[in-house]
């Protein structure tokens, strides 16, 4: 890449929504400087209804919801997403709504009302569905909800997060239970290799597998359907940590099959934090106990009726209500793009970084090709430069923000493509990378101070 390359900024790319609302043409983005479009209104969702074939005109559309700063071509909502526009301003509707007039601040019916939404939204029974504040709160739920006795095991990959592992951690030293991991490799040869694994490693006293739809890692999708069916077949309950595929990937719970599915609002459904739902399929509710309490009335007779539903599992305190229904309006936004046109464009950007990558000496690729086994996160190294190295080289040279992975002993560093992201930023980074490949002995130590 020459010196002459540009930065796609805020202005840049809410100037190119314009042109595409008034049916011009797309031309080359403008460096900067007095020709560059002014800041355009974000859409609202009224004109962000796609056409039956979604072109970068109607991304462009898309981008207009989002407010990063001028310059930054961000690529980790594998972390935390950007806040959409009509999210943003849900928050701070309810926020001043509730501070001016706190009686109704709760909002204990009009969310449970919504929890139809969220239910529709990932396929499942609105009796399924809690509302949590994080993955790890709703795997937490699941973990110590289960009457375990000293011995039995829980199964887990080898690329599991922090948020699903630890419970088990804490209940090996409380209770006796035992972990067993499998080693799956980055990337694996198929679906039926996947599986295998994990059948072999049951044994009679495995009592649930604990498995990431998405590995936070390696960006692995799991073949999750096909675990269910197994886990059923020898009666023994699957948990998964969903931190990723909602608002990536298209799900339906029911159809998945599986007991219980922890998912975020921060990541790819860009609602920010505080938020994310959890999934208890009905009939294993009665064998998972709530972590903190089940909610319900005090009935006449003076006893308490707990929930019978999965609001048994929601029962936190004071709940952060903005963000809640904030995340309602996420759901709308992302139910008015179409759940398939955003499994689409993100496996769009996706391939096309997976392809630049590939043809670039000294990269190595640690995420699956195949579209069955991977989604929007790709997971590269290069050459054997440390991580943090590259992550900062690329911020440093194209003020593009990746992150480094430090799980296990990869040396690697992991990029998101989300529906904020335009193909040209795309191929920055990958221009970004071949610099600082071709560079390599430049990267190879931390800079001095």
């Amino acid at each position: 890449m020459s010196d002459s390359r540009t930065s796609i900024s805020r202005r840049q790319f809410l100037g190119g929504s314009a042109a595409a609302v008034s049916g011009l043409a797309l031309g080359p983005l403008p460096a900067s400087g007095d020709d560059a479009p002014r800041p355009s209104p974000a859409l609202g969702l009224s004109d962000l209804a796609p056409p039956p074939a979604p072109d970068e005109r109607y991304w462009w559309k898309v981008r207009s919801q989002f407010n990063l700063i001028d310059g930054l071509t961000f690529m980790n909502n594998g972390t935390l997403g950007p806040v959409p526009k009509v999210v943003a301003d849900e928050n701070d509707r309810v926020a001043r709504e509730i501070g001016s007039d706190p009686t109704n601040g709760y909002r204990n019916e009009e969310l449970h009302e919504k929890r139809k939404i969220l239910a529709r939204f990932v396929g499942a029974a609105p009796e399924e569905i809690a509302y949590t504040r994080s993955t790890t709160e709703g795997m937490n739920i699941f973990a110590h909800g289960i009457d375990w006795r000293e011995g039995d095991e829980i199964l887990m990959g080898n690329h599991e997060h922090d948020g699903g592992v630890e419970p088990y951690l804490m209940l090996e030293k409380r209770r006796g239970v035992k972990i067993r991991r499998v080693d799956i490799p980055s990337p694996p040869e198929s679906i039926d290799q996947i599986v295998s694994l994990y059948e072999k490693a049951i044994t009679p006293k495995t009592r649930a597998i604990m498995i990431s739809h998405v590995t936070y890692v390696t960006g692995l999708v799991m073949p999750m359907k096909a675990l269910s069916e197994m886990g059923r077949r020898k009666g023994i309950l699957t948990s998964v940590d969903g931190a990723h595929p909602l608002g990536m990937m298209a799900l339906d719970l029911h159809d998945i099959g599986c007991d219980h599915y922890a998912a975020a609002g921060q990541k790819w459904l860009l609602c920010g934090t505080g938020t994310g739902l959890s999934y208890f399929r009905q009939d294993v509710q009665d064998r998972i106990w709530p972590l903190m309490g089940a909610g319900g009335s005090v009935g006449a007779d003076g006893v308490r009726n707990f929930h019978k539903d999965a609001r048994r599992y929601e029962d936190c305190g004071q709940r952060d209500v903005p963000s809640a229904l904030g995340m309602l309006a996420a759901v709308q936004l992302q139910e008015t793009i179409g759940k398939k046109n955003i499994e689409a464009r993100v496996r769009q950007l996706s391939s096309r970084l997976r392809e630049g990558l590939e043809e670039i000496e000294g990269v190595r690729l640690w995420t699956s090709k195949s579209p069955e086994l991977s989604c929007g996160l790709t997971l590269f190294s290069v050459r054997q430069i440390p991580m943090a190295n590259v992550k900062d080289a690329i911020m440093e040279r194209d003020r593009i923000y990746i992150r480094d992975m430090r799980t296990g002993n990869l040396n690697a560093v992991r990029a998101s493509t989300h529906i904020y992201n335009m193909p040209e930023e795309v191929d920055r980074l990958i221009e970004s990378v071949r610099y600082v490949a071709s560079h390599w002995a430049d990267y190879m130590t931390a800079p001095t101070a």
